[in-house]
């Protein structure tokens, strides 16, 4: 019996033993042999998550000026295109009942250049997607700026000299500056109106934001940053502030009329004003990025070649 009962005993063990050698063997066990990592994970988990509020409270206070700059409804075109055909049709009228030969009708015909670019540009924008109809918009108005400009000039006798300068030097910065708008436009892909209100939505509030993974805040990033242009508005102005300057020289010449001089002083200083007002203007994506710099953070690339999203990295 007592051979017996150790023998039992014995047996019991060896079972228990080769329970246990085939649970550890097992996918399952493996796992619970690494309960701790998750608490690692977990601890990093609590920055990252921080970081990510970070970011998106940042981006937060940037949607709203982002959407303003690239959302417009149809209520500007159509009052844009308006003015176009109202003015297209005064210059044709004019020119229908002026001599062929007259001297009004260069003039009349740049008049009607300018009129036609701002009708073409009403009708584009309504056919664009909602993103890129405040952009076509800029695009025509400057050209037909530089129309409207020219007509004025040509209206001049060619005696004027430097006093006819005004309005030709005013007329090139226009036209160039909407060239380089309308090659803008041409290389720019926005992000959409829709998406970068939904995303606004998502970083509305604390709330909302604490529930966004990593991968959600890469997204809302990258169409933050898609609403940069190509091309920066103070480049795209800048033609305009050159022609401007260029318009007030005729000041300088004594000999010309005191009309004259204050004509073309009046004309340099407004546009200078109204340059000065266009390119005030600070694009949200800049004042996002100055943001994160304050906040010890930096807009990286992920992944390869950077294509993979976006992280940013800091101290906290």
């Amino acid at each position: 019996m007592v051979w017996s009962s150790w023998s039992v005993r014995d047996v019991r063990q060896a079972v228990l033993l080769g329970a246990v050698v085939a649970g550890l063997s097992l996918p399952g066990s493996a796992a619970a042999q690494e309960a701790p990592a998750p608490a690692r994970e977990e601890s990093d988990g609590r920055e990252d998550i921080a970081q990510r509020r970070e970011r998106a409270a940042l981006m937060a206070a940037h949607f709203d000026d982002a959407i303003k700059m690239h959302s417009s409804g149809k209520g500007l075109p159509i009052l844009f295109g308006g003015l176009g055909a109202v003015g297209l049709a005064g210059s044709v009228a004019g020119l229908v009942s002026s001599d062929a030969a007259s001297t009004d009708a260069p003039p009349l015909i740049a008049f009607a250049s300018g009129s036609a670019t701002m009708l073409a540009g009403g009708i584009a924008a309504l056919a664009l997607p909602e993103t890129y109809r405040l952009h076509t918009l800029s695009t025509a108005g400057l050209l037909s700026q530089g129309s409207i400009w020219l007509g004025v000039g040509l209206a001049f006798d060619e005696d004027d000299g430097l006093a006819r300068m005004t309005p030709i030097a005013l007329s090139a910065g226009f036209y160039v500056s909407g060239f380089l708008s309308g090659l803008n436009l041409a290389l720019s892909e926005y992000t959409p109106v829709s998406r970068l209100r939904a995303d606004r939505a998502l970083v509305a509030t604390p709330g909302s934001r604490a529930r966004l993974s990593g991968a959600q805040i890469a997204s809302i990033e990258r169409d933050l940053l898609g609403t940069e242009p190509v091309i920066p508005n103070w480049a795209i102005y800048l033609p305009v502030a050159l022609g401007a300057v260029a318009a007030t020289i005729p000041v300088l010449d004594r000999d010309l009329p005191t009309e004259e001089r204050l004509f073309s002083g009046t004309l340099g200083l407004l546009n200078t004003a109204w340059l000065v007002a266009m390119m005030d203007r600070d694009h949200p994506v800049q004042s996002y990025q100055r943001g994160l710099r304050r906040a010890g953070l930096r807009v990286a690339p992920s992944g390869p070649e950077g294509s993979a999203g976006l992280t940013v990295s800091g101290k906290f």
